[in-house]
């Protein structure tokens, strides 16, 4: 099931179901109303992959740290994960442990993921040449917040 079938059950464009579902104030209630109860009755969650392409956003934060156990860590990744809730946003967790080798795995995990920007948490991603221009190369791409160390 998709917008299409709302709309169709709806009597609505798909353009009405969009802004239903992204809390449009351009929606009279009645429709609004309306829409909402097929959505509910019908069990639809929107994708948010396809919602991503309309908007040129997934609304998703990446995190990267070494270790979520860590009690500055885990303050941060808290701090952080308030944050972006309080923002709309999503955040999407890696831990790539102590070994600075993984940071390129991970990155192309994250930019796969097409997040909106990258927070690195601890200063030992910058520790070696290879990681600062991993990191300075995908940042022309890509927004990204380096805590606890500078480039």
């Amino acid at each position: 099931m998709n917008i299409y079938d709302i709309a169709n059950r709806a009597n609505v464009s798909i353009a009405t179901v969009s802004r239903v579902i992204n809390n449009s104030p351009k929606v009279s209630e009645k429709t609004r109303k309306k829409v909402l109860d097929i959505v509910d009755e019908l069990g639809f969650t929107p994708n948010v992959f396809a919602r991503g392409l309309g908007l040129n956003t997934m609304k998703t934060i990446g995190i990267l740290c070494s270790d979520p156990s860590d009690i500055y860590v885990a303050g941060a990744l808290s701090c952080f994960e308030k944050m972006l809730r309080k923002n709309g946003y999503d955040s999407l967790l890696c831990c790539s442990g102590y070994d600075t080798k993984n940071l390129k795995k991970y990155m192309d995990i994250l930019i796969s993921k097409s997040v909106d920007a990258v927070i690195m948490i601890g200063s030992k991603y910058i520790s070696s040449r290879d990681n600062k221009n991993l990191i300075k190369n995908t940042a022309k791409s890509l927004p990204i917040l380096l805590i606890n160390g500078s480039l």
